[in-house]
């Protein structure tokens, strides 16, 4: 999708509707052309925090929907999403490897060892 001058909405899955189709329906029947891009807030399963605690990026959180229904609004909005590089929940699998591991995890990259800071 080509990045269009107009306007990029900023939302939450859950914003416009209860979940990612009708957020899609919603756009579809009350905004017409008006919006070029969405940016979802965090769609991720998470454990706290709006969404910003994810679990797994991997993953669509399935009160949202399916990566089916990221795909959709793909075809028609170009997208935006946060990929929190500073937040992750600490029942995600990358910090529970290094919570094992600790520098033999494949993740250790993604935290700060305060012994090293």
């Amino acid at each position: 999708m080509t990045i269009q001058n107009k306007t990029m909405l900023i939302t939450y899955s859950d914003s416009l509707g209860n979940n990612l189709k009708d957020l899609y329906e919603n756009l579809e029947e009350h905004f017409g052309d008006a919006i070029g891009g969405v940016h979802l807030l965090p769609f991720f399963p998470s454990t706290g925090d709006r969404g910003f605690a994810p679990v797994d990026y991997d993953e669509v959180d399935p009160a949202f929907g399916d990566w089916e229904d990221v795909k959709r609004l793909g075809g028609k909005y170009y997208l935006m999403f946060d990929f929190m590089i500073n937040h992750i929940s600490r029942q995600s699998k990358y910090y529970k490897d290094y919570q094992e591991k600790h520098e033999a995890s494949e993740f250790k990259d993604l935290f700060l060892n305060w012994d090293k800071f």
